[in-house]
């Protein structure tokens, strides 16, 4: 029986406005909100989930909503360089989802496999436009993936010993959330399902990435648990979602859940 080791990737990040992610509360909150990358190894295999942006695509040092980015010319590989891999050592990238965020500087990777949800393709070749005023779908990305090695999964999937897929749809159309066995029980990887711990659990307290502890609203028992951002393309999904990951987490304890921007990553252990 396989048991996994995650680490985390860091690929940089992007100043933000709490207020743009938990509409309608704690205006005035500017925090720095961190791009990660997960990497799993059992002793044989490295796996890689997401990939992080590339800083092309990023406009004059601004990521999403305007906000000021700072990414690396080669940040992916010095975080994988921390961990003494290179690129080539990686034989399966799995995606959360394909906004350009999560699945930039592919060209490193000609020989690993892909893998994605088939509707999140779908929605990378045709974006609904309500969806995508924020340009989180980069267009350029789509002759990148074509002669890549990728798998179109749709549904759940289970990948290997100890590692399974679930489809998570709400904040794309084909998100996709990875359930991992390691030592201290499952974790579960939700990518921007739930980009930090406060979003799944109602907290009154928010830790940055250098230790700092904030004051914050907790979520209102009326929004069912869970703080929902302006970023879902379907609600309907989206409460399904939560349900389904709960349903995955050890006794819904936050410890096993991996939010994929939460900041206390980077302090304290996954």
């Amino acid at each position: 029986m396989d048991v996994w080791k995650v680490k985390i990737l860091y690929y940089g990040k992007i100043q933000i406005s709490k207020l743009a992610l938990s509409p309608g509360f704690d205006v005035g909150l500017i925090i720095d909100v961190p791009y990660l990358g997960f990497l799993l190894q059992n002793g044989k295999r490295n796996i890689l989930v997401d990939t992080g942006p590339s800083k092309q695509v990023l406009t004059d040092g601004r990521g999403w909503g305007g906000f000021p980015a700072d990414v690396g010319e080669k940040s992916l590989e010095i975080a994988l360089m921390n961990s003494s891999l290179k690129p080539g050592d990686i034989d399966t990238i799995l995606f959360t989802h394909l906004h350009y965020s999560h699945a930039g500087n592919l060209e490193a990777f000609a020989n690993a496999q892909l893998i994605f949800q088939r509707d999140e393709w779908t929605a990378l070749l045709d974006p609904l436009s309500l969806v995508d005023l924020g340009k989180d779908y980069d267009p350029g990305l789509i002759e990148i993936l074509k002669p890549m090695n990728c798998l179109k999964v749709d549904g759940d999937l289970d990948l290997t010993d100890g590692i399974r897929i679930i489809k998570t749809p709400g904040h794309t159309p084909g998100s996709q959330s990875i359930v991992i066995r390691t030592q201290k029980g499952n974790k579960v990887i939700v990518g921007d399902h739930w980009p930090l711990y406060f979003m799944a659990f109602p907290r009154q307290e928010f830790l940055d990435m250098y230790g700092n502890r904030h004051r914050i609203t907790p979520s209102p028992k009326t929004f069912g648990g869970f703080m929902p951002t302006n970023l879902i393309c379907d609600y309907h999904d989206y409460y399904a979602s939560c349900q389904k990951i709960k349903a995955l987490m050890e006794v819904g304890s936050s410890e096993s859940l991996i939010p994929g921007h939460e900041a206390s990553l980077l302090i304290e252990e996954a």
